[in-house]
């Protein structure tokens, strides 16, 4: 990881407004959309990158802020700024420290960017979101100002291309697959709608694969080197950017939303195929379609991709959010790039070398336990069924030498893997990415992909795809509507979990759990008639279900219909001791 602000110094670009003097400016109202820096860091700066200021580092076992953070090593260095691991020695868990160097050339320009520094920081502590690590605090010591941050393990996008973007194009194109980058652009939509809801709009401005981290989990964590140095020009009025990511408006000082969508298109441009923009003809701007270099990629992906290039402001999506939308609801990926077979652990005698990797989807009927590994794969389900796991898997090798073709073998080694967690969940994905390569229109596979996420890897926002495709091919299956309305409600985004519980309890109605559902999540958005729907189901599917009972009672009050609101608490007074003081507050109203 490289330690400078830019990662590519070449395309770094430092551009002042030409409308706006460079002399002191007062703060921008309120109004205006902030610039978020962020910062979190793993990997030790190169040799030589500490911008001339690695005499003024802190030294490892140096404590900040009464005790709490210990400091441990130096892991970025540039500019104003530093970036180190410490221990939060309260709870005993790593964190990151990013410095703002004292290193001012008069006091108001320290004021300035201490101002700056104060707003930005109080900004951050308030941002909850999957896609950005948390600051946990702030604080000045010894006349410099310091963040605390979440550590994140991981890699930038740039170096996730590096070492595995093998994915071979034309014209020396190469890549990572389109799952990943499908699941990296969904995240980062997310977040970057995310940021733009806020008041004011928060605008990234700096959007490229080297401020873009990937866990382990292929969770994407926003990241940005120059905290410190932004704050400090923002008083110049100095726009940071990146040559090839930025589009047409932000190299005139006047960044809006729409130009994070750009820098997006941009970066998923770059990790799809390597390009480097500065080979853009006739301009910077003018990036060549996605398929002349990687035919491998679907129609539609290309398409989102394209119109987040657009240098027109108008003709980009017109916000994150849409194109978040756009993404999800993508058809499945039926051009795929050639994979390796499955190794099988001990049993490399079983593969067949000659069986061909780069396979079509093919007919659905073979993907069935009718074929000759079909007692074999009966057996390996039974077996995962009871718990042997290791029974089933010998079973089911013996299908695969019979049946390597089949989706269904490649589907039940992904249920196999899952089973080995933690350990085993790559090679489950893996498994089942095989089998949708065979038969990419098995709904059961796409849900258990979204099983791992949810429930394995506790990743629900990266299980809606996998959850939506699955109700795509099987919009009856009440499972999917109610794992993805657990993924929406678990991401805070109650209005789609509450349509999904809906549907799952349409399909499903005589299950109480999801018309308990539905009436929470309606009570919480304040539409008491479908929570009051909601309430009255459950009871007359199970009477006796008190705080179904109490809930109801709550919903009439807000409804304003106090006596029912009265009968029904007072049903439930014996049971549920707070119900006592709900119905006072209820008799209270009603003059009693």
């Amino acid at each position: 990881m490289s330690s400078n602000y830019s990662s590519d110094p070449n395309k770094a670009a430092s551009m002042s407004n030409p409308a706006t003097p460079q002399s002191d400016r007062a703060l921008p109202p309120a109004p205006q959309p902030l610039s978020l820096s962020n910062s979190s860091w793993v990997e030790p700066a190169s040799p030589g990158s500490g911008g001339g200021g690695s005499q003024r580092r802190l030294a490892a076992g140096i404590v900040l802020s009464g005790g709490r953070y210990r400091i441990e090593k130096p892991v970025a260095a540039g500019g104003m700024g530093a970036v180190y691991r410490a221990i939060d020695t309260r709870f005993n868990r790593p964190c990151a420290v990013k410095e703002m160097l004292d290193e001012f050339q008069s006091d108001s320009e320290r004021t300035q960017a201490v101002e700056w520094f104060e707003r930005e920081a109080t900004l951050l502590l308030d941002l909850n979101h999957p896609c950005i690590p948390r600051v946990r605090d702030f604080f000045v010591e010894g006349g410099k100002h310091y963040l605390v941050m979440d550590f994140i393990d991981g890699r930038t996008l740039g170096e996730v291309l590096d070492k595995v973007g093998d994915v071979v194009g034309n014209n020396g194109a190469r890549g990572v697959t389109e799952a990943r980058a499908r699941s990296w652009g969904q995240q980062v939509c997310s977040v970057l709608s995310y940021l733009h809801r806020q008041t004011p709009p928060i605008i990234f401005r700096d959007l490229k694969p080297s401020n873009i981290m990937v866990t382990e989990h292929d969770e994407v964590k926003l990241i940005d080197f120059g905290i410190a140095r932004t704050f400090q020009t923002q008083r110049q009025s100095t726009i940071i950017m990146t040559i090839g990511y930025a589009p047409p408006e932000q190299l005139h000082g006047m960044p809006e939303p729409r130009s994070d969508i750009y820098a997006l298109g941009a970066t998923i441009h770059r990790v799809l195929t390597h390009h480097d923009a500065a080979n853009n003809k006739p301009s910077i701007f003018s990036f060549p379609p996605i398929r002349t270099l990687r035919p491998d990629i679907s129609v539609a992906f290309e398409q989102v991709i394209m119109r987040a290039l657009s240098p027109t402001i108008e003709q980009r999506w017109i916000n994150a959010g849409e194109m978040e939308k756009a993404i999800i609801n993508l058809p499945s990926i039926t051009v795929v790039p050639p994979t390796g077979a499955i190794p099988l652990q001990g049993q490399s005698r079983l593969v067949n070398p000659q069986t061909p990797n780069n396979i079509t989807p093919s007919n659905p009927s073979r993907h069935t336990t009718t074929g000759p590994g079909g007692a074999y794969i009966t057996s390996a389900i039974g077996f995962i069924n009871q718990g042997r796991i290791e029974e089933a898997y010998a079973a089911v090798q013996q299908a695969y030498v019979l049946e390597p073709n089949n989706a269904l073998v490649h589907r039940t080694f992904g249920q196999i893997f899952a089973r080995r967690r933690p350990a085993e969940i790559d090679r489950a994905l893996q498994a089942y990415n095989r089998s949708l390569q065979l038969n990419a229109n098995d709904a059961e596979t796409h849900k258990l992909i979204g099983d791992i996420f949810l429930f394995l890897r506790r990743q629900p926002l990266q299980a809606i795809p996998a959850y939506t495709q699955s109700l795509r091919l099987n919009p009856n299956d009440v499972e999917s509507h109610q794992r993805l309305a657990q993924c929406y409600e678990d991401t805070n985004q109650l209005e789609p979990a509450l349509r999904e519980y809906q549907e799952a309890a349409r399909f499903a109605p005589k299950q109480p759990l999801l018309h308990q559902k539905v009436g929470q999540l309606a009570w919480r958005l304040n539409q008491f008639p479908i929570a009051e729907r909601a309430f009255v189901t459950v009871l007359t599917i199970n009477p006796a279900d008190h705080q179904a009972r109490f809930l109801l009672s709550q919903v009439y009050e807000n409804e304003g219909k106090l006596i029912d609101a009265e009968r029904e608490c007072s049903y439930v007074v014996p049971m549920i001791p707070a119900a006592q003081q709900v119905l006072l507050r209820i008799r209270s109203r009603l003059g009693r």
